[in-house]
């Protein structure tokens, strides 16, 4: 192993490069002294370009069971302008963060008024976040929502990939009780498009399931 190439990624001024050193710490610990690098790794948590610091947060629970970084040597606190900016990857990787006991929930509380507005945000941003609500629901970061703004996208023109998703999350987040009316013409008219079956077959789901809970809902 090049071990001055190596130790020369870990330190790189290029931040795509050294996430790249980092990201290989479990093959490079018994080589390198990679505590004696790890400040390079604590300044990419509170980089100023955001995909940076939110990969860098990700890999921060492997080194953390590396035992390369120490769990008071980072402040949580620099995850939080991540949380505001409306980036629905930065809640996914805070909730899985919180779970490894990584962050605390109290940071997740703080901001959690950043999460309620990604509900009603774009399309995507929306989807992404009412697929990750029934975690938060499930621990009482959040109260269940009054209005339903996932429904809404089955009348936006959307293209039929996205919303034969949304068909998909309002059905299982009815069966969990988040979602308590279900509009049945908006879905029927999303199963009455030719490609319906032959997309959800490609996306692994259900179809005959859509068809029957639409028809149960009808009764």
């Amino acid at each position: 192993m090049d071990k001055k190439f190596y130790e020369q990624l870990l330190t790189s001024n290029n931040k795509y490069d050294r996430l790249d050193g980092w990201r290989k710490a479990d093959l490079l610990y018994k080589s390198i002294d990679l505590k004696s690098f790890k400040k390079y790794f604590l300044e990419l948590l509170e980089d100023e370009d955001i995909d940076v610091a939110l990969h860098a947060w990700q890999m921060l629970p492997q080194l953390i069971k590396l035992n390369i970084i120490d769990k008071n040597e980072y402040d949580e606190k620099n995850l939080a302008r991540a949380l505001r900016e409306g980036d629905i990857n930065a809640w996914w990787i805070a909730y899985d963060l919180w779970k490894e006991g990584i962050i605390s929930l109290d940071l997740l509380k703080s901001n959690i008024r950043y999460f309620e507005k990604s509900l009603r945000s774009d399309p995507l941003t929306r989807i992404s976040a009412w697929s990750l609500l029934p975690n938060f629901l499930e621990i009482g970061l959040i109260k269940k929502p009054d209005k339903d703004y996932l429904t809404e996208l089955l009348e936006q023109p959307l293209n039929i990939h996205i919303k034969i998703n949304v068909v998909y999350l309002i059905l299982e987040l009815k069966e969990k009780g988040i979602i308590d009316n279900v509009n049945v013409n908006a879905i029927k008219k999303v199963t009455e498009d030719p490609n319906f079956i032959k997309l959800s077959e490609a996306y692994e789901k259900d179809w005959r399931k859509v068809l029957q809970c639409t028809q149960d809902i009808r009764k």
